[in-house]
């Protein structure tokens, strides 16, 4: 790694990226052991649950881009080193209060905590300090934008900052209800489900599109279409998406309807832009393949959703958990450790055991899913489950090792 600014090269940032998915996939390792019923002290599932999936955003899903998308503008201008600095404050604080709102969440989950006289929500007050943020990196960011205008990644960086934004409403939304209306249900999953799907389906997705056109070489003669058009279809198709997560009693026609248009236009935009970069980045790479594969089973999925019933797939758990495991551990997790390990000289082999590993969990939840025959299934499932949530940790503590003794090596 050799950027301009040599406070960014030696930054800790990704590393404690590194650490809070570990954390994360540990305590998801937790969550499995728990469902068979081995789970410690007073902790709820649902608590673990949330610990994981929070951390999981905060400390891995948004951070460790962040910190890529800087280090990629550091090494292109250090003419507005201010704002650059005040991006990377931004990451630091973030990251350290993703971090302090892991115990609140693990242990009360979205309950207020007893401080003296005073019952705070303090998951959801760090929660929404972890947002402003964002707020400030973008902030930063918008002043130093026009030194990318010839780059071939900055419309999708601008679109993936924007998903996070819009996501950020949600959860803004979701506080306000909470305060004024409590009982109302159905506004609730609703925006909650708003919040997750234009952070999983826009932010996670445009964040992992940039990362691989950093890595490759398109044009827009390489393109289906207009990759702009790609763009807008994945930009506009995210928030859509929300209704799926909405439970199927709450669930309207009009709702499912702009569910599948939604998922039809990601998954369309999604492939477009897919076939562009998969001859240019490997052509860089062939480590690439995976996180392009696993887009594209993604983009697959949405397109068989769109147009099957729902009553086959809607109100099945255990598809959803898969789906976002192929899109959140598959593809963006083999995407940003990919980028990290290309910028090491360490042995492929330790990236493709990180894959291994990621391809055993998919594979696992495959079990509890209807995808797997009925008379197959049994208790044995729940063990596979548990032992298998360990092997990213071990795989990518070694990629982790390695890259951190090579980078001190030779930075």
């Amino acid at each position: 790694m050799n950027p301009k600014n040599s406070w960014l090269t030696h930054s800790l940032l990704w590393h404690a990226s590194i650490a809070c998915f570990l954390i994360a996939v540990l305590t998801g390792f937790l969550y499995r052991v728990g469902m068979l019923g081995w789970v410690p002290g007073n902790l709820s599932l649902g608590n673990i649950r949330h610990a994981h999936s929070h951390l999981m955003f905060f400390g891995w899903a948004v951070p460790l881009p962040l910190y890529i998308f800087l280090y990629q503008i550091s090494s292109i201008t250090d003419q507005s080193k201010n704002w650059l600095q005040l991006m990377y404050y931004a990451l630091a604080a973030e990251l350290t209060l993703g971090l302090l709102a892991y115990p609140f969440f693990l242990f009360y989950g979205y309950r207020p905590v007893q401080i003296g006289s005073l019952s705070l929500p303090l998951s959801v007050i760090i929660s929404g300090l972890v947002m402003v943020c964002w707020y400030i990196y973008l902030w930063g960011y918008l002043h130093v934008r026009s030194y990318l205008k010839k780059t071939s990644w900055q419309a999708w960086f601008d679109g993936a900052l924007l998903m996070l934004v819009v996501s950020s409403l949600g959860a803004w939304g979701i506080a306000i209800l909470q305060a004024v209306g409590p009982s109302s249900h159905l506004f609730m999953e609703g925006l909650t489900h708003f919040f997750l799907a234009t952070f999983t389906e826009g932010w996670v997705v445009l964040a992992l599109i940039t990362i691989l056109i950093t890595q490759s070489s398109t044009t827009s003669s390489d393109s289906l279409t207009s990759q702009n058009l790609s763009l807008a279809c994945i930009a506009i198709g995210a928030p859509l998406t929300f209704p799926y997560g909405i439970s199927e009693s709450l669930l309207s026609p009009i709702l499912l309807i702009v569910a599948r248009a939604g998922g039809l236009l990601t998954a369309i935009g999604l492939i477009a832009i897919l076939y562009t970069l998969i001859s240019s980045a490997m052509a860089k790479n062939r480590i690439w393949i995976w996180p392009i594969l696993l887009l594209s089973i993604k983009a697959g999925i949405q397109i068989i959703a769109s147009v099957m019933p729902s009553s086959f797939w809607l109100s099945d758990h255990a598809l959803r958990i898969l789906y976002l495991h192929i899109l959140l551990l598959g593809g963006f997790t083999l995407g940003v450790i990919g980028y990290v390990h290309i910028n090491s000289r360490v042995s492929t082999s330790y990236y493709y055991g990180v894959v291994l590993s990621v391809c055993a969990v998919l594979i696992s939840l495959l079990l509890p899913s209807p995808l797997w025959p009925t008379d197959w299934s049994g208790l044995w499932v729940f063990y596979a489950l548990a032992i298998t949530a360990i092997f990213p940790v071990v795989a990518v503590l070694v990629e982790w090792v390695k890259v951190s003794i090579d980078h001190s090596k030779h930075v």
